[in-house]
């Protein structure tokens, strides 16, 4: 096979291991009674119209958001029933999440969630190098799932539209020829009617906090773990094209949500941030580039305490340790390892060497042992940050080498405290392992069931882990038990 795209690989496309999950004692790991799942034995489904590009399960696991295109839609997970339809963003919606808590922001004090969404807002032709053309908006969503009002009466589209066109249809009629029925009046109808919902989309936009930048990519938690912060990026395009003015240099942004306001503004990085998050305690943000460093800030003052690597080629990803001591740090080039630091001294801790290919996705497990990524290639490793000694390996099976290349791992994270393990494959499947019962589960299509694409939405995992929430290519989100 001479060359390979996305398409060829999910036609050729057959699940095999090199390596497999096993026990402390080497036992490989079985199947979990039931699995492997198919397409068709999922616990519920919703049909999409259209495919998801982003998706984000609420904190308490009862509404699930997806995004389809530029609107949002918010589903109850026990109904499947769609409840709620945000429309606020002009171009595709990018990513979302929704905050770990509730936090009473001015003016919203009785609203239940709150859901952050990004999305390209500026045509390609309109783009300037080093402005921000992503967009962020806050929503507060009520306990129902549906957009918290305010005391002013809801507009009722299809009653105002038929009401405002009554008398011109009338004039077109009985002064000017046309027939009610002509593709003219239903033209003028839909023209209306969209005109209103945009209208009033823009109307609702008004007082709801509207920031221009994006969210933070690879597994970045957007908000810290108290809920209060919200971290965000503002001219975060590659400085590789040409300099930029240091006002213009890709920037950290932290937003108070309690007081909807800016706290700090976070600069020193000089090409495109990839990676940024808040530490489990709520006290450093750490963020990693392009630029071959990763840069610790005090959350209380802004002060940059640490800036570390400083290696000759590009970062990708990190992870917190959870008692927020230390930092795990992937670098893409000119080879790949992983890097933990001691957040106390700054210093080096252990390094990881056992991926081939960028490793774009780490988790820590909860009692902080071991360490998890995700690699391009189909290859997740687990090894101890400390000492960088490799713990277990799992590794997807090619006899046409270039297959690999599509084979990327997505959303490493333990779930159920720790206990066990669960990511995606580029192509759509999802894994899971137990490490008690040395047990796995299999979540994916049969051969039969044809996909040209890869699923765009990352999953979502519930916090009791009994729910998983998978978007698929085919425009189906299927609800699973774990």
């Amino acid at each position: 096979m001479k060359c390979m795209n996305q398409s060829t690989f999910l036609q050729n496309y057959v699940y095999a291991l090199e390596h497999d999950f096993c026990s402390p004692t080497g036992e490989p790991a079985s199947w979990a009674p039931g699995f492997p799942k198919y397409w068709g034995q999922e616990t519920a489904k919703i049909q999409l119209e259209g495919k998801a590009n982003a998706l984000a399960l609420s904190p308490d696991s009862k509404f699930i958001a997806v995004g389809v295109d530029s609107e949002l839609l918010v589903f109850d997970a026990d109904t499947q029933e769609r409840v709620e339809v945000l429309r606020g963003h002009t171009g595709v919606v990018e990513r979302m999440e929704f905050a770990p808590g509730m936090v009473n922001t001015v003016g919203e004090e009785d609203a239940r969630y709150t859901l952050v969404t990004t999305g390209e807002e500026l045509e390609e032709s309109d783009h300037r190098e080093g402005r921000d053309f992503g967009v962020i908006i806050l929503w507060e969503l009520d306990e129902l799932g549906r957009l918290h009002q305010k005391t002013e009466k809801p507009v009722d589209v299809d009653t105002l539209a038929s009401r405002t066109l009554e008398p011109l249809t009338s004039d077109l009629v009985h002064n000017h020829g046309w027939k009610c029925g002509e593709k003219a009046m239903e033209a003028l109808d839909q023209a209306m009617r969209k005109a209103l919902r945009n209208a009033v989309s823009l109307h609702e936009q008004e007082h709801r906090p509207r920031l221009q930048g994006e969210l933070a990519s690879f597994g970045s938690p957007t908000f810290s773990p108290d809920g209060k912060s919200m971290i965000y990026l503002s001219h975060n395009e590659t400085t590789q094209h040409g300099l930029r003015a240091p006002d213009l240099l890709p920037c950290v942004n932290l937003w108070d949500m309690q007081s909807r306001s800016l706290r700090h503004r976070l600069l020193g990085h000089t090409d495109a941030i990839m990676w940024a998050g808040m530490s489990p305690d709520n006290a450093l943000v750490a963020s990693i580039a392009w630029d071959g460093t990763a840069r610790v800030w005090d959350a209380n003052s802004g002060v940059c305490t640490h800036v570390l690597c400083s290696v000759d080629g590009q970062l990708w990803s990190g992870a917190f340790s959870p008692d927020s001591k230390y930092l795990a740090v992937s670098q893409g080039s000119p080879k790949t390892h992983i890097h933990v630091y001691d957040l106390r001294t700054g210093q080096s801790v252990s390094r990881f060497d056992g991926f081939r290919r960028w490793a774009r996705t780490l988790a820590w497990s909860p009692d902080g042992t071991v360490i998890a990524g995700g690699g391009d290639g189909g290859t997740v490793c687990l090894w101890d940050p400390l000492t960088g000694e490799e713990r277990m390996r799992w590794r997807l099976a090619f006899e046409e080498p270039l297959m690999r290349s599509f084979a990327g791992i997505q959303s490493v994270q333990f779930v159920d405290e720790g206990k066990k393990l669960v990511f995606r494959t580029q192509e759509g499947t999802v894994e899971t392992y137990d490490f008690e019962s040395n047990l796995k589960q299999q979540f994916t299509r049969r051969a039969e069931d044809k996909i040209d694409t890869s699923p765009l939405g990352k999953m979502a995992v519930s916090r009791d882990a009994r729910l998983l929430v998978v978007p698929d290519a085919d425009g189906v989100l299927r609800l699973w038990g774990l």
